[in-house]
């Protein structure tokens, strides 16, 4: 009898760890404004009032793309490359958004970061117009918006 009781106890704390690893061992989605779950944006102005881009991934050049989803807004069809005044971030697996004035491998200089669930709406003027470049990365120590 004993052996089936602590066997009981054992199998029931197994099953309560296994369930709380399910509820917190995944990230929940962190949503920033205007952004589909999962993706990070960039907008022609405003987050509200004009054209946006969603990425799911780093991409090294944004010569390639354009704002091309809410395109009745300003900014509708123009290209991303140093056209980016704001940005939100609504990563499902917690991860920061990292801006680049730079294309290729080597990412250029860093301008500004979202972290996931946050946004930008109109960055500073000195940041307007810059990013060319997007690095999707983990949590880091740097202060994102």
């Amino acid at each position: 009898m004993r052996a089936r009781k602590k066997l009981a106890i054992v199998s029931a704390l197994t099953a309560v760890a296994a369930s709380a690893g399910m509820l917190f061992g995944a990230s929940p989605a962190s949503a920033g404004p205007n952004c589909a779950s999962g993706y990070h944006c960039v907008f022609y102005l405003g987050i509200n009032d004009s054209a946006r881009h969603s990425y799911f991934d780093s991409d090294t050049d944004f010569g390639n793309d354009t704002f091309n989803q809410l395109t009745s807004r300003a900014g509708g069809g123009q290209v991303v490359h140093n056209n980016v005044d704001s940005a939100s971030n609504s990563s499902s697996g917690n991860y920061e958004s990292h801006y680049y004035t730079g294309v290729g491998s080597d990412w250029g200089g860093f301008l500004f970061c979202v972290n996931p669930g946050s946004s930008i709406d109109y960055l500073p003027s000195s940041l307007q117009n810059r990013a060319s470049s997007l690095q999707v990365r983990g949590r880091t120590s740097i202060h994102c918006y």
